[in-house]
């Protein structure tokens, strides 16, 4: 363990990179696997197994590295941070014809199942590897944190979707990743990129927007979007150059 903690700190980059890889790897062995092994029933219990490893690695890696004080779990600092509420005008926006009708009864599956979907990336992308790109100037940690999270979703290529239409998915979900990356920088807590993530997951699902306001409402708000949470992680990366507001902002036990 000790040599990886040395390798964490010569090589954050590389060893970021390499986790990401990592996760990538194990999740379309997974679903490939299980797909090409399996019958088609069982593929939801593929799935699972999928699921639960975007959890238990990141839980590893983290032990691995001694990270636990600096994944940004501590209840202490969840406080409404301004960067936090300035995403929650997306959820709001998606919503604001209200939730599609038939899709209610379903919302406690939705909640858990996106509830762990948030925990485990965020866990790995903003815990995990976002503690060891602290060590690079801001901008560089936010974007080369968004660029490893989009890059994950790339498998959904793999299991099928048209190319083009991955590629576009991991764009946007990019930025998405910075968005969460600048909340989780800014407000230092781990739980409002998770809450962050998790509500605007399933307020995409739940929009009525095309059938209350048209498609027109629809279509601003597929560009609003990704418009600002580039705004928003700009601003961070921005207001964070000072290395004095970089500092304070260093989550507990990194830099230490």
């Amino acid at each position: 363990m000790q040599s990886l903690r040395r390798l964490a700190d010569r090589h954050p980059v590389a060893l970021a990179i390499g986790f990401a890889a990592l996760q990538f790897a194990l999740t379309a062995a997974i679903l490939l696997g299980g797909r090409a092994a399996l019958p088609p029933h069982a593929f939801g219990a593929v799935k699972l197994t999928a699921f639960a490893s975007t959890i238990v690695l990141p839980l590893v890696l983290a032990h691995a590295l001694g990270l636990w004080r600096s994944l940004g779990l501590e209840p202490s600092r969840v406080r409404p941070a301004p960067v936090f509420l300035a995403g929650l005008v997306l959820v709001a926006m998606n919503l604001s014809c209200g939730p599609r009708a038939e899709v209610l009864a379903q919302w406690p599956t939705d909640l858990a199942v996106q509830f762990f979907n948030a925990f485990g990336e965020e866990l790995l992308f903003r815990g995990v590897i976002f503690a060891l790109l602290l060590r690079l100037p801001v901008w560089q940690a936010l974007l080369l944190n968004s660029v490893l999270f989009g890059g994950m979703h790339l498998l959904h290529g793999f299991m099928g979707l048209a190319w083009p239409e991955a590629l576009q998915r991991a764009g946007l979900t990019m930025l998405g990743g910075a968005l969460f990356t600048a909340v989780r920088y800014r407000s230092g807590s781990l739980w409002l990129a998770i809450a962050l993530h998790m509500a605007l997951n399933l307020s995409v699902m739940y929009n009525d927007l095309a059938a209350v306001a048209g498609a027109s409402a629809l279509a601003f708000a597929h560009w609003f979007t990704p418009t600002l949470e580039t705004a928003i992680a700009a601003w961070v990366a921005w207001s964070m150059r000072r290395p004095a507001a970089r500092a304070h902002a260093l989550p507990s036990g990194v830099g230490c």
